[in-house]
């Protein structure tokens, strides 16, 4: 009789568009962990450039890779819900195309959650690099401890996640809250479990071009305050003073210019 094959610890999940530029340092990111056992859901969103083929390259020379193709680009939800469909593994880890992991990021999320079964999101502190892989000498951490109407407590593709509490509760990224669907997604998990993060740096996170679109500004303004908005009316958060005067001034800057906006936001953080 033969044996289905084990079910590997980690599923990484990994959506990729038009990223050729950065694909073979992430995947030698990937190849580097100290944690082996994983597999890598791979989804090609439509790429029109040579991604797909360094991300078929990776499948075809390594069994732990898999490819989906999407026909045309569908947007970051649909890539991310369907390449969950296909995870395998107790834990799902977040992940970019642009981005690098550090070699150890798996094991230390793995053995934190192992040791902390309360836990259903582990983040990480991540730290900046620029289009180059050059140290922009920031470091940035996950924002837990206060409101979750404050403002998005986890860093997205640092995030490791428990898939048994997901497919239990039918939970999935959600369209209505693009831009921001990662926010909502914790706000939900927060309701059943515990959000946490570790200090150290585990991930190397790119600012590019596929990261600095000052155009996307007022999405993601108007996205998380319809987060917070559903929080509040819908899930049974109570806001803080704070929290009501943090939706005022992001509801405020809608009425700024994007590329004014995103130079505040640049100066603020890499100045």
């Amino acid at each position: 009789m033969t044996l289905p094959p084990a079910l590997p610890r980690v599923s990484v999940l990994l959506p990729v568009y038009n990223a050729e530029e950065y694909v073979p340092a992430m995947l030698e990111s990937l190849h580097r962990q100290t944690l082996n056992d994983f597999e890598v859901i791979m989804v090609d969103d439509g790429s029109t450039d040579r991604s797909g083929a360094l991300l078929e390259q990776a499948a075809a020379t390594d069994a732990r890779f898999r490819l989906i193709r999407q026909a045309a680009n569908t947007g970051i939800v649909a890539a991310l819900n369907r390449g969950l469909d296909e995870c395998r593994a107790p834990y799902v880890a977040r992940m970019d195309a642009d981005d690098i992991a550090l070699p150890d990021r798996f094991e230390r999320q793995v053995a934190h959650l192992e040791a902390n079964p309360d836990i259903v999101a582990l983040g990480t502190a991540l730290a900046y690099i620029d289009s180059t892989g050059k140290s922009l000498d920031r470091v940035r951490r996950c924002a837990l401890g206060g409101s979750m109407l404050r403002g998005n407590p986890l860093l997205h593709p640092t995030v490791m996640l428990r898939r048994g509490v997901l497919e239990q509760h039918a939970i999935r990224y959600r369209a209505e809250y693009i831009y921001a669907e990662d926010y909502f997604l914790w706000l939900e998990l927060s309701r059943l479990g515990r959000l946490a993060a570790l200090d150290e740096v585990a991930y190397l996170y790119r600012v590019s071009d596929t990261t600095l679109r000052s155009r996307k500004l007022h999405n993601m303004l108007r996205a998380t305050l319809r987060v917070k908005l559903t929080g509040w009316r819908r899930l049974g958060l109570r806001p803080t003073p704070a929290d009501l005067f943090g939706m005022a001034i992001e509801a405020g800057l809608l009425f700024v210019p994007p590329r004014w906006v995103w130079q505040a936001y640049l100066w603020a953080n890499f100045r």
